[in-house]
Parts: C-alpha cells; sequence; structure tokens
C-alpha cells in the first residue's frame, strides 16, 4: 500500500512539473515569415523582403478569396535593423522560425554576405536549415513576389523545386557555412531566375506573365563575394567532380553518325587524384558512370555490340570535351576552386597545403588538369532500332 502511495505522488509531481508551456505563443498573434530576401541598394543599406502568410487565406486562391501570402520591406544598416523596423509595419510579432527559404538579390551577393551568415549563425530561432538561393539577375523582392500556381507560397515552389533537380545535393544555410568554413573549397548557391512565359488570353492575345525556375550555381570566394555562375548543365558537370552527382538524364549527337542518343545515368563516381612536381600542382580526373538507353534518335541498332560501342565512345569523349570546358572557365576565368580540388591536396600532401593554403587561387588557376571519362550503357530497352525506321534503314 505503502508503495503504492509513493508511486502516485511521484506522478503527481512529475504532472505538476511538466504542465503547461514555458515559451507558449498565440499563433493569432504571430506573423509567420516562410521566405526572406534580401537586396543592398546603392547607399549600402540592407533592404528585407518577407513573405508572410496569411492564415485565413491560404488555400482559398481557387475561391478568389486571397493569395495566401503577403510581401512587407524594410530597410536598414544591418539585418537586426530590417527586422526591427519590419516589425513597424506588422501588427503582429515577427516569428522566422518556420522560414523555408532565403533569397539573396545579385547586387548584394557580390558585395558579400558574410553579415547574413553572422545573424543566422547567432540567433537561435532562425533555422539552420533554411534553403539558401541567389537570385540571377534581379533583387529579391521582385522573386517573393512573382506567384506560383502550383502552390500556396511561391517560397515553398523554390525549395521543391530544387529538391526535385539536385539529387542529393543541400542547399541550406549549415551546408553553405560549412563550405565556406572549409579549407581547399569554395561555397556555392543554387541560382533562382525569374522568366517570362506566355499564355494564350480570352482575347486570343499572347500575354507575357512571369514565374521562376531553377538555374546553375552562385560561385562565391572564400571573402563570400559573387564572383560568377555556372550554368545549369555546368553545375551538373561540379555534382559530378564532387561526387554528389546520383542520377541525371543525359544526350549527345555521336560522332561519325546522325542522330542523338539520351540515356539516364546512374552510379556516377569521381576520383581526383593531385601530382605535385617542382613545385607545381596537375589533377588527373577519372570520371565514371552507367547508363541505361532511354532514347535513340539514330538508325543504329543498339542490340548490336559494336553499335553499342559507337555510343559510348560518342558519349565519352562528348562528356569529356564538356567538362574540360567547365573546369576551364573555373579555373581561368573564376580563379575560384569550388570543385574541392584543394581538399585533395590538402589530404595527400599536408605539409605543402600549409604552405599554399594562403595563396591556393593562384595554384590552382595554374594547374594542370587532365579529365577522363568512362560511360557504361547497361541496357539498350525493349528495342535496338527505332520502330518507326524500315529494316532498310537500320544499320545492323
Amino acid at each position: 500500500m505503502i508503495k503504492k502511495l509513493k508511486i502516485c505522488l511521484i506522478i503527481l509531481v512529475c504532472m505538476f512539473l511538466t504542465t503547461g508551456c514555458w515559451d507558449e505563443r498565440e499563433i493569432n498573434n504571430q506573423a509567420i515569415i516562410l521566405g526572406w530576401g534580401f537586396d543592398q541598394n546603392e547607399d549600402g543599406d540592407y533592404i528585407g523582403s518577407a513573405q508572410i502568410v496569411v492564415p485565413g487565406e491560404v488555400g482559398e486562391r481557387s475561391s478568389g478569396q486571397g493569395k495566401g501570402y503577403i510581401v512587407e520591406t524594410a530597410t536598414g544598416k544591418s539585418l537586426l535593423d530590417v527586422t526591427q523596423n519590419l516589425q513597424r509595419k506588422l501588427s503582429r510579432k515577427v516569428f522566422s522560425s518556420h522560414q523555408k527559404v532565403i533569397v539573396i538579390g545579385e547586387r548584394l551577393a557580390r558585395n558579400g554576405i558574410s553579415n547574413i551568415l553572422d545573424i543566422y549563425s547567432r540567433e537561435p530561432e532562425l533555422p539552420i536549415r533554411t534553403n539558401f538561393f541567389v537570385l540571377k539577375n534581379g533583387d529579391a523582392l521582385d522573386l517573393l513576389e512573382v506567384p506560383y500556381k502550383m502552390e500556396d507560397m511561391p517560397s515553398t515552389a523554390a525549395m521543391k523545386m530544387f529538391q526535385s533537380t539536385a539529387g542529393p545535393e543541400s542547399t541550406t544555410f549549415k551546408d553553405f557555412l560549412e563550405d565556406a568554413s572549409s579549407e581547399g573549397i569554395s561555397p556555392t548557391l543554387p541560382i533562382l531566375e525569374i522568366i517570362s512565359s506566355k499564355k494564350e488570353g480570352n482575347q486570343e492575345k499572347e500575354k507575357d506573365t512571369e514565374t521562376f525556375r531553377i538555374g546553375g550555381r552562385a560561385i562565391f570566394n572564400q571573402d563570400l563575394e559573387l564572383v560568377g555562375f555556372l550554368s545549369y548543365r555546368e553545375a551538373v558537370d561540379r555534382l559530378w567532380i564532387i561526387n554528389k552527382l546520383n542520377t541525371h538524364k543525359l544526350t549527345t549527337n555521336l560522332l561519325r553518325e546522325e542522330g542523338n542518343v539520351g540515356i539516364l545515368g546512374m552510379n556516377f563516381k569521381s576520383k581526383i587524384q593531385p601530382i605535385i612536381q617542382n613545385d607545381r600542382v596537375e589533377f588527373h580526373i577519372t570520371l565514371s558512370g552507367t547508363g541505361v538507353v532511354r532514347e535513340n534518335n539514330t538508325e543504329l541498332d543498339l542490340k548490336q555490340p559494336k553499335n553499342l560501342q559507337i555510343i559510348e565512345r560518342s558519349f565519352n569523349k562528348n562528356l569529356q570535351n564538356h567538362m574540360i570546358s567547365t573546369i576551364t572557365k573555373v579555373q581561368k576565368e573564376y580563379k575560384t576552386d569550388i570543385l574541392g580540388f584543394g581538399q585533395s591536396v590538402h589530404k595527400k600532401y599536408p605539409r605543402k597545403w600549409k604552405i599554399w593554403k594562403k595563396y591556393w587561387s593562384k595554384k590552382f588557376s595554374d594547374a594542370d588538369i587532365t579529365v577522363k571519362v568512362d560511360i557504361h550503357i547497361e541496357r539498350t530497352g525493349v528495342t535496338g532500332s527505332p520502330l518507326h525506321l524500315k529494316e532498310s534503314e537500320i544499320q545492323k
């Protein structure tokens, strides 16, 4: 009996200690921000744009009652100043713990984003896994005001776009901060682009509308200043080199035949081998992968081994040329190692790296680099040649 009383007393004490929420916040008093945009004006002041949820209108666009969000802006000498000035325009308290996306305008990115990293690393309420983007050729405010029909919140659409196209690579503040503080590699961020599309109106005339899409990658130097961009295809090359490419659809024209072939590439691997001789470094890059034919716009019967070898040689040669072009752009034009070559030197030659790391961009831009690509086609699909070809047109 006494034992049961002790148990009941312990439970009762626990109930008193755990009831209530010490940090309870009434949802009706919060201005929930899902997306932030940061820009910089000509005077050097920051411009913050917040995409704020309108709870009563989320999901009501189809009924014409609202678009589910508003965009408010404020200016300040710092991001903390921006947030304070934004609060003066809102009847509810700014609540950023649920934010999903941060978009940086190109002007601000070129001037440097170290201040943005500082406030996000200090403020415990700001989620460290917020997704980071750079808006190419524009201000972040412009992007936050572009509606997106498939999602209630445009900022959510940007995040989902990236997740569906970038494979295993992440784009959170945490990942960017890790690259920025690492030796031997410079950070990048994915690009968003505002584009125009046309649709037919009710008056049988075409009208321009705006939407946005995922672009390539924005390249930052060690001072966290934007120095240039990679195209989407070049960004895929980068993923392959740094061993983060999972699957990707590839199409190539044949070297000595007419037409092109498309494959689903898989099992991408990369090996970077640095070699130091006479105080110079060279890199030998070996890239491999497998593929499954998804489209054959040639007259070749791919059931024939010799024709399959033609396809593989074409892919290997064309991919090698494109990869060299991408590496040369990064190495000679931007002189910024976003490919992790410095990390390979750091790993293999740690003593040499201690000497070189202070002027690695110069060593990187002067390095000799060779690339070898080896794609192996594993399957060709159900048919060997296009079914619409006549027997006399098929090249055996």
